[in-house]
């Protein structure tokens, strides 16, 4: 049983004190203070019923906008707080499979185009995948890395072109049905201890998925020699992102980007290499240690590039894996 002291005392760690022998001040104080505040009470039938559909209504949403939204309503901002709106990209974006996310245009004849990857996709570094619009169907190679949430491709939009003129009208919330499984394109030869890969403008979109998944990976000592060969130097659709993996990591990568075109008026000011991709071979070959049996070699993009590459390669005695863009 709970001892209460007795009426006019208060209960303190020692014996208890007559609340009329303590000083004026003090006995003044203890009348004054306020009393306990009673115990909250428990929700009633409504409160709960309403603190359930909250809960369900959250856990209906997509899981990517469950971890940006929390159950409930906002917490309110702070007094005299900023609001800031933080960019969403493409790989954080939320979407249903086939819906396009962005459309990023590099020239009017060049874009990026990133579609929400459906669910249970699965892809290696170097596939493509067949895209089916309005009834047209192609296959275009991946750029994206299989750890992204989102599918990208660099396509180049040709004039008449039966599907890239539907490509170049796409625009965000659009749809694009994936048709098939991936497959095909160019595999990375993991047991090559170096790697020398030329392409051509949108042949490059399998080394970005392959030195993606790279970087992703943890990969160290990959030892890769990209040779990347435009007519104009505003063609690169990844220079930006390449040069600066090679920057960071050169135990990755080193890139080399060259125009065909150097007296162009669309190149002038040009500062880097110049000449067409596989031009450049015997050059990097002195420059760069590529020795035939640790090296493998890898040409994409346009079919002449591809099959003078595989040629003068297969004649130094590379192995050289190819895939052509029509």
């Amino acid at each position: 049983m709970l001892h209460r002291p007795p009426r006019g005392r208060t209960a303190s760690a020692g014996k208890a004190i007559p609340l009329n022998d303590l000083p004026a001040e003090e006995r003044a104080r203890r009348r004054d203070r306020p009393a306990a505040a009673a115990p909250p009470s428990p929700p009633d039938a409504r409160t709960v019923s309403v603190r359930r559909s909250a809960a369900a209504a959250h856990n209906a949403r997509p899981a990517e906008e469950r971890k940006r939204a929390p159950c409930g309503p906002a917490p309110a901002a702070e007094p005299g707080a900023a609001k800031t709106a933080e960019p969403t990209p493409p790989s954080v974006a939320s979407g249903q499979g086939g819906e396009v996310l962005e459309v990023r245009r590099v020239r009017p004849d060049l874009l990026r185009l990133f579609i929400a990857k459906p669910a249970g996709l699965a892809y290696t570094p170097g596939q493509s995948l067949r895209l089916e619009l309005e009834g047209t169907r192609r296959r275009y190679t991946l750029a994206s890395a299989p750890h992204e949430p989102h599918l990208e491709f660099y396509v180049e939009i040709v004039p008449q072109g039966r599907m890239t003129s539907k490509i170049a009208r796409l625009k965000a919330g659009d749809r694009v049905e994936i048709a098939g499984a991936p497959k095909g394109g160019i595999a990375f030869d993991e047991s090559a201890a170096r790697h020398l890969m030329l392409a051509t403008v949108t042949g490059v979109n399998p080394f970005v998925s392959i030195l993606r998944d790279a970087l992703h990976r943890g990969r160290r000592d990959l030892n890769c020699v990209l040779v990347h060969g435009a007519s104009h130097g505003d063609e690169f659709g990844y220079d930006t992102e390449l040069a600066d993996l090679a920057r960071r990591r050169p135990d990755l990568l080193t890139y080399i980007p060259t125009v065909s075109r150097p007296d162009d008026p669309r190149n002038a000011g040009w500062q880097g290499a110049k000449g067409r991709a596989e031009s450049l071979v015997p050059a990097v070959r002195r420059r760069f240690e590529l020795p035939v049996g640790e090296t493998a070699a890898y040409a994409c993009g346009h079919p002449g590039m591809v099959d003078n590459a595989r040629t003068a390669l297969t004649e130094l005695g590379y192995n050289v894996r190819t895939e052509k863009y029509d």
